[in-house]
């Protein structure tokens, strides 16, 4: 049976990251990472050729130019016939933001440099008419609703609510001195709480969250708030590219189940934060605990959005920042800024690239 082709739509750390790990996951049978610097996209698929070797993985890797806003864009992801697309670009990612000694706005304040360069994508997507399940990664606990409240959208995100996961289930494995495969976990949860519990300062005021964990097939979900609870020390730089790659290897492997699999998947199906769903056949549906309601757990993950400083989303896709959010804009720009509206996502992101 012939292996699935996966594209990577972005030459950056993450998409590298992404590249190098399917590389040597076994999943696929030809890999091309696309950007719009070709020479680079080339570089590091012979990088990733070399290293996948090295470790007797040998799919068929390739890099190319792909220009989404060029002429040869829609033809040439045409020709590629991917059965997954990962997108992951932004017009300045989060550790170059870190660099800046500008203001800094709250995490959603920057939402526009996700949006615009993900409604391209979008709408070039839709252009191609693509057979393919679309992942995408740029935020995607909100960037992924937007998108589908506009038009269409990806399947999922990757990262966020799976990554404080590994957490719960390592620190109950040795509390209970149980195997890590013993421990169930539901997790529904957005993006600003993973930054809460993988901190060496966790405070008990995390950002809302519904949590269920059984050990052996007993709750255990108390012991696991405790756990979440514990300092964690973790430093946010190029390197957790390599932990948010090993998620969207947990999303591919569902994804291409021969069977019903299991995950934690952020932005999925266009809902605000993530949860915890079953992936059958390219498609996906919420697998809640029975105690909680598909309503409240959507309301769970809004009420966190705050966190992030965004107020609300509304159903055509507007986002209301939160007060201490158009603060911020002031101090940055010059004035504030309430809302951001996809038609207008690249004029605020240019904006704040200028300010930055």
């Amino acid at each position: 049976m012939t292996k699935p082709v996966l594209l990577i739509l972005s030459v950056g750390e993450l998409g590298t990251n992404v590249l190098e790990s399917a590389a040597r996951s076994g999943l696929f049978g030809r890999i091309v990472i696309a950007g719009r610097d070709g020479a680079k996209a080339r570089a590091r698929a012979n990088s990733t050729i070399i290293g996948a070797g090295l470790e007797f993985d040998y799919p068929i890797i390739e890099g190319l130019e792909l220009d989404v806003n060029g002429p040869a864009f829609v033809p040439r992801i045409k020709s590629i016939a991917p059965d997954i697309i990962f997108t992951t670009a932004s017009m300045m990612p989060w550790w170059q933001l870190e660099k800046s000694s500008a203001p800094r706005l709250p995490f959603g304040g920057y939402l526009s440099l996700h949006l615009s360069v993900m409604n391209t994508f979008r709408d070039r997507l839709a252009e191609a008419d693509l057979d393919a399940i679309w992942i995408g990664a740029s935020y995607p606990d909100v960037v992924n609703p937007i998108l589908h409240r506009t038009g269409f959208g990806p399947l999922c995100g990757i990262g966020n609510v799976q990554e404080p996961i590994p957490k719960i289930v390592a620190g109950l494995s040795r509390r209970l001195s149980l195997s890590p495969d013993q421990i169930r976990v539901k997790l529904v949860a957005q993006h600003a709480f993973e930054y809460a519990v993988l901190s060496d300062e966790v405070t008990a005021d995390l950002p809302p969250y519904l949590l269920h964990v059984e050990a052996a097939g007993r709750d255990v979900t108390e012991q696991a708030r405790q756990v979440l609870l514990e300092p964690f020390p973790f430093t946010y730089d190029l390197f957790f590219n390599r932990i948010t790659a090993s998620a969207a290897i947990e999303a591919f492997r569902a994804i291409l189940s021969p069977k019903p699999a299991a995950v934690h998947l952020p932005g999925v199906n266009g809902l605000i934060g993530g949860y915890p769903v079953v992936v059958d056949g390219g498609c996906a549906r919420l697998d809640l605990h029975s105690d909680w309601t598909e309503a409240q757990a959507i309301d769970t993950n809004c009420r966190s959005l705050c966190h992030d400083g965004i107020a609300a989303i509304d159903p055509d896709g507007t986002v209301h920042f939160t007060e201490s959010t158009q603060k911020a804009f002031a101090a940055l720009l010059g004035r504030s800024v309430a809302r951001l509206e996809i038609g207008g996502a690249a004029q605020q992101a240019n904006d704040i690239l200028n300010a930055l």
